[in-house]
């Protein structure tokens, strides 16, 4: 579990669903127990998820090379014309973010090279009964996500060669990082080959969210290089453990998540989970001494459906468990900060 690896996501084009560790661990299991069977989803997902020992723990997946700005950021002693573009930053270059975990300043000068922005398309709603687009005014606005370099057209997934044909372009990729051994780095690959072949999150029946891996995964101990570390830096969308530490900065959300709609057999509202309260990437916590590999833990059913919907569910074997752990990158606390 102690290893730490960065694998590359090409994407085929647009997506619709944020590239969130627990969503995409979600959406992993999904794919993978399809081909292997509940039974070896139970045995190397679900139940290690459940007693908090993961085969492997993911981030989110970040634009090319960029890293989550430490939410501790904006309280160091910047010049007051720096103050509010700090406080805006969201991505760091890997050397400005090992930068931050060894406690050294420093400068924001520059932009990441690839970055993910938003757009929306318009498409028509489809009358079920006639199977057309019915009536006019059926159309409705769909938000997607793309990855893009500054000032980039649209049109920017691919560049042209001199032979004229279109190749990828080397930067335009997600990356995700991962703690784990071997068996659990085995698994993690062909989850997601698998949930790259189907696409990730929302509209992927209409091709959004495909994506490919860029090679084999590359060990990355530069991350873990801080000798003098007390406390971590989050590299995932996560929930705390009641155990965990308090003593930090961060920000957070409200996530509404769903369950499959195939669910909804047993009970209504089985589709919709409760809100839950999840920290963004970038989250810091002073831990005292040497930080573990991980934190967070697995969200249970008790937690995620009102009491009759977790009863209907258990009444048919079915526990749902979203798992909600982070990815920790060492740190070195900022003392001189008085933080």
């Amino acid at each position: 579990m102690d290893n730490l690896v960065r694998f590359k996501l090409r994407p085929h084009g647009v997506w619709t669903t944020n590239w969130h560790a627990d969503t995409l661990l979600g959406a992993m299991a999904n794919a993978w127990a399809r081909k292997e069977g509940p039974d070896y989803l139970n045995v190397f997902l679900l139940d290690p998820w459940r007693a908090g020992e993961p085969l492997f723990v993911i981030s989110d997946a970040f634009p090319g090379a960029a890293l989550p700005a430490p939410a501790l950021l904006p309280l160091r002693d910047w010049p007051a014309k720096q103050r509010k573009e700090v406080k805006k930053r969201r991505w760091l270059s890997p050397d400005q973010f090992r930068a931050v975990q060894s406690g050294a300043g420093i400068s924001l000068d520059k932009d990441p090279p690839v970055t993910i922005k938003a757009g929306i398309q318009t498409r028509n709603a489809i009358d079920r009964t006639t199977g057309t687009t019915g009536a006019a005014g059926n159309l409705f606005p769909t938000a997607f996500s793309y990855l893009s370099k500054p000032d980039a057209a649209l049109a920017l997934y691919a560049r042209t060669g001199d032979d004229g044909r279109m190749y990828n372009d080397d930067e335009l990729v997600l990356t995700l990082y991962a703690r784990t051994g071997d068996d659990g780095r085995a698994i993690l690959t062909e989850a997601l080959t698998l949930l790259g072949r189907t696409g990730f999150g929302a509209n992927a029946s209409i091709g959004y969210g495909g994506f490919e891996l860029d090679g084999d995964p590359v060990p990355c101990p530069e991350l873990d290089d801080v000798p003098d570390a007390d406390g971590f830096i989050s590299l995932s969308t996560f929930q705390p453990a009641p155990a965990d530490p308090t003593d930090g900065f961060w920000r957070m959300f409200i996530k509404y998540g769903k369950l499959a709609p195939e669910f909804q057999r047993i009970h209504a509202q089985a589709a919709f989970k409760l809100p839950q309260i999840m920290l963004e990437p970038g989250a810091c916590f002073r831990t005292g001494d040497r930080p573990r590999p991980f934190y967070g833990g697995a969200i249970g059913p008790e937690r995620l459906f009102p009491r009759e919907v977790g009863q209907a569910l258990a009444a048919h074997d079915v526990a749902p468990v979203q798992p909600a752990f982070a990815l920790a990158a060492p740190m070195a606390w900022q003392k001189e900060n008085a933080l």
